[in-house]
């Protein structure tokens, strides 16, 4: 979501050119004109930019306090590209629902709520910050009301520079191109190495158990009934100028039957690559079980090979029947 929200930075200049700002007063230069309120006010001297920002507060109880105005879509609108800058002076919350907010609540003709969509909370004390979001349309929206509240907490909210740009299908698509593109720059590190977010960034097919464990509060098994390949594996990057990388894990074995041949067993294996396809050294073996036993640790040291840019661990019964538990898997990288 942060890539998405720099490329939106880095293009509402041109979208803002491009198409114009639907939300009336939206950077509160004229008050609180366009707004519907009771508890908003504007302030000339805490401000993001221009002649002022608008401010809601709350000393004391646990009042709904809002601001809305409602606008028409334009005919043909694909999606609205949304931002604010949110400020907070001691928003204590406490509840889910306690903080200052920004929300668009998609709206068809009859006024009817289609969708509400949050682009901004803040709680406790927090200096200046953009917001934004990119929201299809939804079928049947005729309007947007949007909403600026502090909700049922004290406290104090500043708003300012509130954006509601349309961004028409062609954008939308540039938009998306470019957050893949980016996406793909950022260097992938591997994570949940210890299993405690279940199968979260693994791949395949295991069982996470809170019951027999090496360290934390999970590990991962992985059970085969047939003997065939059956295993969980996890991609990331290798960091430019890396010159070795470490490995180590914990192993246990229940009841494995060796497969046919002597390497059919429970496995422990990293894969180095160009692109995630083009090996630049044979799999390295770090470890491996069979039969049954207590945990085991294992670790090794590999050179890197010129163009490696990736890595694939890889936790496997290969060819053969049981249960392999793993946990606590490290990965250390050097570039001494």
């Amino acid at each position: 979501m942060k890539t998405l929200l720099y490329i939106l930075i880095a293009m509402s200049t041109s979208l803002t050119f491009a198409q114009k700002n639907l939300v009336i007063n939206g950077g509160f230069d004229q008050n609180t004109d366009g707004w519907w309120a009771d508890n908003l006010n504007q302030n000339g001297v805490v401000k993001k930019v221009g002649a002022g920002s608008c401010m809601i507060v709350q000393y004391v109880g646990k009042e709904w306090k809002g601001a809305d105005q409602k606008i028409n879509i334009p005919k043909g609108t694909y999606a609205i590209a949304f931002s604010a800058y949110v400020k907070g002076d001691a928003i204590q919350g406490g509840e889910s629902y306690g903080a200052g907010i920004v929300n668009a609540e998609f709206l068809n003709g009859a006024d009817k709520q289609i969708v509400s969509e949050n682009i901004a909370q803040v709680k406790g004390t927090a200096d200046w910050k953009l917001y934004s979001k990119l929201i299809l349309v939804p079928q049947g929206a005729k309007k947007i009301k949007m909403l600026i509240a502090l909700q049922s907490t004290p406290g104090i909210v500043f708003f300012d520079e509130i954006k509601a740009v349309t961004v028409t299908e062609d954008e939308y698509n540039k938009i998306m191109q470019a957050e893949a593109i980016a996406q793909e720059a950022i260097p992938k590190p591997f994570v949940n190495a210890s299993f405690e977010a279940g199968l979260q960034n693994w791949n395949g097919t295991g069982i996470v158990l809170t019951t027999d464990q090496k360290a934390g509060n999970a590990a991962v098994t992985i059970t085969a009934t047939v003997a065939e390949w059956t295993a969980i594996d996890q991609t990331a990057d290798v960091p430019a100028g890396t010159k070795t990388i470490e490995i180590s894990g914990w192993l246990k074995a229940k009841d494995i039957k060796q497969g046919k041949d002597p390497w059919n067993n429970g496995m422990f294996i990293i894969e180095l690559t160009r692109d995630g396809k083009i090996k630049t050294s044979d799999d390295q073996l770090v470890g491996t079980v069979t039969g049954t036993t207590d945990w085991t640790y294992f670790k090794k040291n590999i050179p890197i090979p010129d163009g490696t840019k990736k890595f694939r661990i890889i936790l496997a019964l290969s060819a053969c029947t049981g249960t392999l538990v793993a946990d606590d898997i490290q990965i250390k990288m050097d570039n001494q």
